[in-house]
């Protein structure tokens, strides 16, 4: 019976913590679908995305305020965002963040581009 509990253990052990990185993850793809909006809005109302370099703080787009971005796991300070007239990357980077639990995010990626696709490293 120990070697049966042991075995399972060393099976769902890693199956969790894999689980736990994509629940974390979540939080991130959410804020990146919130800037998402703000860059589309902006598309709107100027036919155009805005042109800014790679590492543009997501906070600089109208209607992304200092704090909108702060989670549990990833802090505003994590979304970045680089766009052209017609493309945008939206990125997520756990490693730069100052949340209450941003060891658990540390390692985590995400990037959004415009065409609604997800890209998830660190998982």
């Amino acid at each position: 019976v120990a070697i049966i509990v042991a075995i399972l253990a060393a099976v769902a052990i890693p199956l969790m913590t894999a689980n736990k990185r994509r629940a974390i993850a979540t939080e991130a793809e959410a804020a990146c679908g919130t800037i998402k909006t703000a860059l589309r809005i902006y598309y709107a109302e100027s036919n155009a995305y805005p042109t800014v370099g790679a590492g543009t703080l997501a906070t600089t787009l109208t209607g992304i305020g200092t704090n909108d971005l702060n989670g549990t796991y990833f802090s505003t300070a994590c979304y970045t965002f680089q766009s052209a007239p017609a493309t945008f990357t939206i990125t997520a980077t756990g490693n730069n963040s100052a949340a209450p639990k941003a060891a658990d995010a540390a390692g985590i990626a995400i990037t959004l581009n415009q065409d609604g696709t997800f890209v998830r490293t660190g998982l």
